[in-house]
């Protein structure tokens, strides 16, 4: 009798979605957007979002360089001046530098593919950490790193609004996204009202849509009950933008 190895294939949940199936996937249906996540390689893991969030990214940002980034720093610089903060010597130079260079627009611009994977990385270690030790569920940080870059996708909105928003008013000042909009402008600044703004603007609907996407995806891939990777995710976001409130109220300017 002659034994035949089975080569069925694996179950349809188990086949890795193509790259646009599962951005398809992120927005309409995120707990359906993991199947087959570990089976594809690095490029159908996390590299897909990441080069999707970096090109987007740089691409609005060079379109709005002049119109919008450029004004902000100039009347920043010039009201450092007005303080006694900088020569206008020193201003003059630098403003010289930001728009006749092209190596400043390349630094400025490249520093995007920098510090995106940075973020991505950071707040994969979060959920690796929420999951794998808060909850000792079975989590590889790999994994947390896909469900990052797979879930930041539903930010992209928020950039294209941010963008636009910088486009129209050729500013970016004055923008929230999140609850920071409740905030009362104040013509003297002080370190708490600074505090607040950051604390607030980091908690929006593209927030709490980016969050509940971050948990299905940690759920599904770690097994872990919902609720309980939701109660450890939020918390140590919480916390975290505690922090960043904190350490951006230190260095702020004012009282």
């Amino acid at each position: 009798m002659t034994l035949v190895e089975s080569t069925a294939p694996p179950p349809p949940s188990a086949l890795p979605l193509s790259p646009l199936a599962r951005a398809a996937r992120i927005f309409t249906s995120p707990a359906t957007a993991w199947a087959g996540l570990e089976a594809g390689g690095r490029w159908q893991r996390w590299g897909f979002p990441l080069t999707v969030t970096v090109v987007l990214e740089v691409a609005l940002s060079w379109a709005t360089y002049h119109r919008a980034l450029l004004p902000d720093m100039f009347q920043r610089w010039e009201q450092a001046v007005a303080n006694g903060q900088m020569p206008p010597e020193q201003v003059e130079n630098m403003t010289k530098f930001f728009t006749e260079n092209w190596v400043a627009v390349a630094t400025t611009l490249g520093s995007i593919v920098i510090v995106v994977p940075l973020v991505i990385l950071l707040q994969a270690l979060m959920v690796w950490f929420g999951t794998g030790f808060v909850l000792g569920a079975r989590f590889k940080f790999s994994q947390g790193v896909g469900v990052v870059a797979w879930s930041g996708l539903v930010y992209l909105p928020a950039s294209l609004v941010r963008y636009g928003y910088g486009w129209v008013q050729q500013s970016f000042e004055g923008l929230h996204l999140g609850l920071g909009v409740l905030l009362p402008e104040q013509d003297t600044p002080t370190k708490l009202h600074a505090g607040l703004t950051v604390f607030l603007d980091a908690i929006s609907p593209f927030t709490a849509w980016y969050l509940a996407v971050v948990v299905l995806g940690t759920a599904v891939l770690s097994g872990a009950p919902r609720r309980n990777v939701a109660w450890v995710l939020v918390t140590l976001y919480l916390a975290f933008v505690a922090f960043s409130a904190a350490v951006a109220a230190l260095f702020s300017p004012g009282t």
